[in-house]
């Protein structure tokens, strides 16, 4: 239905969602009379000044009529009806209907006002039985093309007798084959050789298809003007020459090498600096074997991926005039990017009213070692405002600060170095994966410091990931080896706090640990070789697991266990969990302009034994700018607990969560958006401390958070910054029957009352009201 709307000359002018005709709306804004006033005084303006700068001879400036702008780059003129369009709508759409097997389709249209200056077409279309496919036969002339082409039908199930004829699918048939044969040694194919010939006087509604390739002809020997046909010519690539250039134009060569390594012949003009081994590594084409289209794409892309390159091209010239000369020599020209760089970036933050600032500085060495690693030194920091978890003597200052918006209490600090190889390193051998797979390993490490009042926490990390290609869509990380120290300093109040409540959850998330972990991760994702497809999907899926081989070794050894049960290593226990996360995402592009974006994400993380909970840094948390934005990061769940007294990080075991956004352009760079996000997390283990946080299947549905809300967008292409105001709907923590926002909040307001009776009268708690929350974020949620 789509493609059939949009053979129409005349389209209604576009409604956001369907139903506002926001454009048309920004067109009639202005008022045309009154910039027609105003653009007669900024004329004559305009002309005493061009006039003085000729005086000064400055050439002079345009005149820009007020009011156009706003009109001609946000607004859409109204559609006036035109009856001649019309005409040539119902003869689109009968040829859309011909190609697509309806051969005796009629359509007609009618146009019925239906408000003031207002009217609707309605096009009518008679549509008998579409013709099918009766058979198909081939009449290619070239014996090793007719093979090709039984070969590549008989590996998928397309265009088949039975058929609806179809037009499309016709000419799809055409670049499958031709890509078929191109990726067989036929370099000087194209798809306009081939054809296909219908025969429609059948009953029935049938129709005969013949499908051919035009014939090859070439002069006769000894007889230029008359043609004989020959085979179609496959081609071998006998000798393949690597180039590296300058980046800068007319910067001087000082040494040129030639050099042969694994069949490639390598002209080293000391610009790209890269050891051969690794130009070679990438080239997924060699000497001896037959032109193949889908090598030359993959090589491409897997050269434009070394962080040293700047641009490649790749070139094929036949190795002679001769007629019968079936040998092509290739040319890769490499031009280097810059081997270092350096970036500063400072950011804003405000998390429900508390400010901060916090900067980042980040150096890349796109050559470290000569073979085109990338070496990353970033080092980020920031102070905020936070709201305390305990009051005291010593820190009531801090919270009238907090309160003025103007004392940042809270400190983050944490240099990260990482180096990534174009290979694998050991254990893993290279040799046994195909140049396809583009292997690359990562070694990163981080120190991550926190200081607040409440306590200081040091988090040390270190891992090695292997990464790699099975195809163009589906990509795989394996990190056999994370390692994760976290070290908690805790306050006196704090502590205190914590003996209070008697959460052993809390306790257990806020306490020294290790963390010993393997992760695998698998992604398919159609983005990137679909970006002009109306349909687009992400897929990824990880499971990691932790702890599990330790605590055998040490159970095995007849090791002593802490008092809480758990074995240590060097005095800290360290965590033992499984854990698994599944994230799919839907994109519809209705238009250029116009796209609904859905996401549906889910996860469990199991602990056991040793620590009894999740650590902290692999729990699941609700709320946030790319989450269910209508929550501060970490405010939501789990499930139906409610604590509005402290503002611990609230984190679960089990995550559920769904989201839906629908993007559209504005202006030039600026995008709006609409969306709905529902979902909450929950805990495995019942916790009388925190009730009704834990997963229950008879109750879990009437726990689901939803908030909804508008965002503006700032699309630079290379960076998104985006803007999104979010408000709570239905929040799960309140009691039975006052959950959504239209309804009574009586027995929450008589609970508010109650938790006031104790509290001091300058930290009274609020009365529920609607509840706003503004983001700040960096890309697409999703």
């Amino acid at each position: 239905m789509d493609d059939l709307q949009a053979t129409l000359r005349q389209q209604p002018n576009r409604r956001v969602l369907g139903v506002f005709p926001f454009y048309l709306w920004a067109w009639n804004v202005p008022d045309p009379d009154k910039f027609d006033e105003r653009n007669l005084e900024r004329g004559k303006k305009l002309e005493k000044l061009n006039a003085k700068r000729a005086d000064k001879e400055k050439p002079p400036k345009k005149f820009k009529p007020a009011g156009t702008w706003w009109r001609e780059t946000v607004g859409e003129p109204p559609v006036i009806y035109d009856s001649a369009a019309a005409k040539v709508s119902v003869q689109q759409i009968e040829l859309y209907l011909l190609k697509h097997g309806w051969f005796d389709a009629e359509a007609s249209f009618e146009m019925f006002p239906i408000k003031k200056r207002q009217g609707k077409v309605v096009y009518t279309i008679s549509a008998k039985e579409p013709y099918t496919i009766r058979s198909l036969i081939l009449n290619i002339p070239d014996e090793a093309l007719t093979i090709y082409t039984e070969k590549s039908r008989s590996d998928r199930n397309t265009l088949q007798a039975g058929d609806q004829f179809n037009i499309e699918k016709l000419d799809a048939e055409r670049e499958l084959l031709n890509q078929y044969f191109r990726n067989r040694g036929y370099y000087d194919f194209n798809k306009e050789l081939l054809y296909f010939n219908v025969d429609s006087s059948l009953s029935a509604h049938q129709v005969d298809l013949t499908l051919g390739i035009v014939p090859r002809k070439v002069p006769y020997p000894g007889d230029p003007d008359s043609l004989v046909t020959v085979p179609y010519k496959r081609y071998t690539i006998e000798n393949i020459t690597i180039i590296d250039k300058p980046y800068e134009r007319n910067k001087p060569i000082f040494n040129s090498d030639t050099l042969i390594i694994e069949n490639y012949r390598l002209i080293d003009q000391n610009q790209l600096l890269v050891k051969p081994k690794i130009l070679a590594q990438n080239i997924l084409f060699k000497p001896g074997e037959y032109y193949e289209i889908a090598n030359i794409t993959r090589t491409y892309r897997r050269l434009s991926t070394l962080p040293i390159v700047g641009a490649t091209s790749i070139q094929f010239f036949p190795l002679t005039e001769e007629e019968d000369n079936t040998y092509l020599r290739s040319v890769i020209s490499i031009t280097p990017t810059s081997k270092q760089a350096i970036a500063f970036e400072a950011n804003g933050t405000n998390r429900g009213g508390f400010l901060g600032i916090s900067g980042s500085a980040n150096y890349r060495n796109k050559n470290a070692f000569g073979s085109a690693e990338l070496f990353a030194f970033n080092i980020s920091g920031g102070v905020e405002a936070q709201q305390l978890l305990t009051q005291s003597e010593s820190n009531n200052p801090g919270v009238a600060g907090i309160r003025n918006n103007t004392y940042f209490n809270t400190l983050e600090f944490g240099p990260e170095i990482s180096l990534t190889f174009p290979t694998f390193l050991l254990p893993v051998k290279a040799e046994r994966f195909a140049k396809s797979a583009d292997p690359k390993t990562t070694i990163r490490a981080n120190l991550s410091y926190q200081l607040r009042p409440d306590y200081e926490r040091t988090r040390s990390f270190g891992a090695i990931t292997y990464l790699w290609s099975e195809s163009d869509r589906k990509k795989w990380q394996v990190s056999p080896l994370e390692v994760s120290l976290i070290k908690i300093f805790r306050s006196p109040e704090f502590d205190a706090q914590l003996i209070e409540i008697g959460d052993p959850f809390l306790i257990n998330s806020f306490q020294d640990h290790f963390i010993v972990d393997a992760r695998v991760v698998y992604t398919y994702n159609t983005q990137p070789t679909g970006p002009a497809k109306k349909n687009l999907y992400f897929y990824s899926a990880s499971i990691e697991t932790a702890g599990n081989a330790l605590r055998g070794l040490y159970s095995l050894s007849n090791a002593q266990k802490n008092d809480q049960g758990s074995y240590e290593v060097s005095g800290i226990a360290f965590a033992q969990y499984i854990k698994t996360q599944h994230d799919f995402r839907y994109y519809r592009n209705h238009n250029e302009k116009m796209e609904t974006a859905y996401r549906l994400i889910g996860g469990v993380g199991v602990p056991l034994a040793n620590l009894n909970v999740l650590p902290f840094e692999k729990s699941f948390f609700g709320g946030g700018a790319n989450d269910i934005r209508a929550w501060q990061a970490r405010t939501l769940g789990p499930g139906s607990y409610r604590d509005p007294q402290r503002n611990f990080d609230k984190i679960g075991d089990i995550l559920l969560e769904a989201n839906v956004e629908y993007r559209f352009a504005l202006i030039d760079v600026v995008e709006a958006a609409f969306f709905l996000d529902a979902g909450n997390i929950w805990t495995i283990n019942s916790d009388p401390a925190r009730p009704g946080a834990d997963f229950e299947f008879d109750r879990f549905v009437s726990e689901i958070a939803f908030g909804t809300g508008t965002g503006v967008r700032l699309n630079f292409d290379f960076f998104i910054i985006r803007l999104d105001l979010g408000l709570q709907i239905k929040d799960p923590s309140l009691d039975r029957g006052e959950r959504w926002l239209f309804q009574s909040k009586e027995a929450y307001n008589d609970y508010i009352d109650n938790l006031n009776a104790d509290r001091p009268s300058d930290s009274q708690l609020n009365y529920y009201r609607w509840r706003w929350n503004l983001n700040l974020g960096i890309g697409y949620p999703f």
